[in-house]
């Protein structure tokens, strides 16, 4: 009787600690992005791809119709569409718009300088999140306020510039807008 309770108390012991040691296949793990306490499943976790230009898309708002020789204002918004969260860094003119006639022209901006001041601006763009930065005192002329000088249907495109550092390396982003028709009336 004694061998028997001594053989199941075995057992038992044996069971316990073969079942403590084996893998779990529902392990959580914890980090932290820029304070941000996230949670997840490592069986099922992908392993995060590098950044690249088809993560992120340039949204605008754009006036349909505007007076000629009026100044009028373009919202850009930089969007990530990825599922990850990114961090990334600019200056202040990340967002900058291009006005072009019907026939692809460029219509040039009637300031003949623009100072920017060269400053550093991080953020974190989490999935699906729009971000909007409209360069605040750090830039001379307002990139955001446009005039065009002559009736006519014209295209807007914006583009944002900006850095991700990923694994040790850097990488360089210059998104462009699909671009917006205006029409400029008398």
């Amino acid at each position: 009787m004694k061998k028997t309770k001594l053989l199941i108390c075995y057992i038992s012991f044996g069971l316990i600690l073969l079942t403590s040691c084996s893998e779990d296949s529902n392990k959580l793990e914890t980090s932290y992005n820029n304070g941000e306490k996230i949670t997840i499943n490592s069986d099922k976790t992908e392993q995060t791809k590098e950044p690249s230009q088809s993560m992120f898309r340039i949204d605008m708002q754009v006036p349909k119709t505007i007076k000629v020789g009026d100044s009028f204002e373009v919202k850009g918004f930089l969007i990530n569409t990825s599922n990850t969260v990114w961090s990334i860094f600019h200056g202040a003119d990340i967002f900058t718009y291009a006005i072009y006639d019907n026939k692809g022209e460029l219509i040039p901006r009637h300031e003949d300088t623009i100072a920017v001041n060269d400053i550093g601006i991080s953020t974190t763009l989490k999935p699906n999140s729009k971000y909007k930065y409209d360069g605040q005192e750090h830039v001379s002329t307002k990139l955001y306020k446009l005039t065009v000088n002559k009736p006519g249907e014209y295209k807007i495109i914006g583009q944002a510039e900006f850095n991700i550092n990923y694994n040790n390396k850097d990488y360089e982003f210059q998104i462009k807008s699909e671009p917006q028709e205006i029409i400029v009336k008398k």
